[in-house]
């Protein structure tokens, strides 16, 4: 990943120098070929909303160790300083029974006013009833939760990628296609006035092939600029923050491409999309943690038990009758509280049994999904076959329209005409294989298989144009 991040960062006119950038400058627009393989790499490099989400996990995963720590003992130092309003002192003569005894006159000092201690304490919480384990449940859950949402903003942007890289090959393609047709155009006018001139063709006949080609030469300059826009929302998706892509034109290399359908199984895609769909899954992980914050109520009906143990390891003027350490445990069991825990366990029941609705919900929509996009990619391949034999009709009938307006027999309309039904049937064929693409990768979405775009790339038919 990293090697074609620097590659093409590189040649994309990082500014890493300012003798670089001058060179560039001086050089005009760097023409750069780019394969999607390499674009995807860069989007998964240098996307913020990725790297936003890797954040959120990093996130999960301290929660997770954080929920794991509440099982150990918690150990600390401590100090204190106490100053009393007067010294603590027995006015009567005797002795006292302490665990030190003290023998004492009748003005015993027993604890100076000023008391400073320093030392250790633990306490190590052994029962709460499943309250510790309900978190680090929940906390498990969440993890995989923001795993699957980085894996559902991925998938959204592969999508996008293949929108935007295979949009850029498009409208690339349909700019050959307007130029092809200018540059008939073009040859068309030349015959018309050679005919006028001759004799051959009336003056309204040339003027139907100078507004034609008048046409087209819009046609081609419109799709020109529909291209520089789509190269520019490409940029904006795999670009570096350190990378000036201003002066770089980006030669998409991998072609529009048709998978063999007979491969595609709907049943197939159906169920690896009810196991794999990350919106699904992460309904599955959301009915992981409501199962656990409802056990986590329930445990408030049990007791909390801990140990706890201290030792006072440096003291100043503390009284020698006073111990210096000790251990012990205790233990808390709440036993009335209005319902307030009764009611908590029956909200949390009720999120469980909102999310298993969400669930049910959920599979019913993703099946229905898969058919309809399934259903989309086979009537895109279907439209990709019929424009392919409509090409050869029409370049037969550009063909004939053409020789017959140069023998005299034939009209500027219907050469014009000719020539912009082979356009539409190219475009046409173009339009149906870019959303074939497109459809296969939103069907890889709903699955959840996204990466495997670029295996469907490779052992494709691509559309050479």
């Amino acid at each position: 990943m990293k090697r074609f991040l620097n590659i093409f960062l590189i040649i994309f006119c990082l500014t890493f120098g300012t003798s670089t950038a001058d060179e560039i400058q001086k050089g005009g627009v760097e023409h750069v070929e780019l394969s999607f393989e390499q674009a995807y790499e860069l989007m998964l490099e240098n996307n913020n909303s990725l790297k936003a989400y890797n954040e959120l996990i990093n996130k999960s995963k301290y929660e997770k160790r954080s929920a794991v720590g509440q099982f150990f003992p918690k150990v600390g130092l401590n100090a204190t300083y106490i100053h009393f309003s007067d010294d603590i002192a027995l006015n009567s003569s005797g002795t006292v029974d302490l665990p030190i005894p003290i023998a004492f006159n009748a003005n015993t000092l027993i604890q100076d006013k000023n008391l400073f201690t320093f030392g250790g304490s633990a306490v190590w919480t052994i029962f709460t009833g499943g309250k510790l384990l309900s978190n680090n449940a929940a906390a498990r859950a969440k993890l995989e939760a923001s795993n699957e949402k980085y894996r559902e903003i991925k998938d959204n942007l592969t999508l996008e990628l293949v929108k935007r890289y295979y949009g850029l090959r498009l409208a690339r393609d349909i700019v050959e296609v307007r130029k092809q047709v200018a540059e008939g155009m073009e040859r068309h006018l030349k015959d018309a006035k050679l005919l006028e001139k001759e004799g051959i063709i009336s003056k309204a006949e040339r003027l139907h092939a100078d507004v034609a080609y008048s046409n087209a030469m819009r046609d081609y300059k419109a799709s020109l600029r529909d291209a520089n826009v789509i190269e520019e929302g490409l940029k904006t998706l795999i670009k570096a923050k350190e990378a000036n892509l201003k002066d770089v034109y980006v030669e998409p290399t991998s072609l529009l491409f048709v998978y063999n359908n007979s491969t595609i199984d709907l049943p197939t895609m159906k169920k690896n999309a009810l196991d794999n769909n990350p919106q699904l899954k992460q309904l599955m992980s959301k009915k992981k943690m409501m199962n656990a914050k409802y056990h986590a109520q329930v445990a408030n009906y049990s007791p909390t038990i801990s140990l706890m143990a201290y030792d006072i390891a440096g003291a100043s003027h503390l009284s020698q009758a006073a111990p210096r350490a000790g251990f012990g445990a205790t233990a808390n069991w709440l036993l009335f509280d209005g319902l307030s825990r009764y009611n908590n366990v029956r909200a949390a029941d009720c999120e469980r049994k909102m999310v298993d609705f969400e669930i049910e919900d959920a599979k019913f929509n993703v099946e229905s999904l898969v058919v309809k996009q399934y259903q989309e990619l086979m009537k895109n391949k279907e439209q990709y076959d019929s424009a392919t034999k409509s090409i050869e009709d029409a370049t037969e009938a550009l063909r004939t329209a053409s020789l017959a307006f140069r023998e005299g027999f034939g009209t500027s309309l219907q050469v014009t005409d000719s020539q912009m039904m082979l356009s539409k049937v190219k475009i046409d064929r173009l339009n149906a294989v870019y959303n074939y693409d497109v459809n296969l990768t939103d069907l890889l979405k709903t699955n959840g298989d996204t990466n495997s775009i670029l295996t469907y790339i490779k052992t494709s038919k691509q559309e050479k144009f």
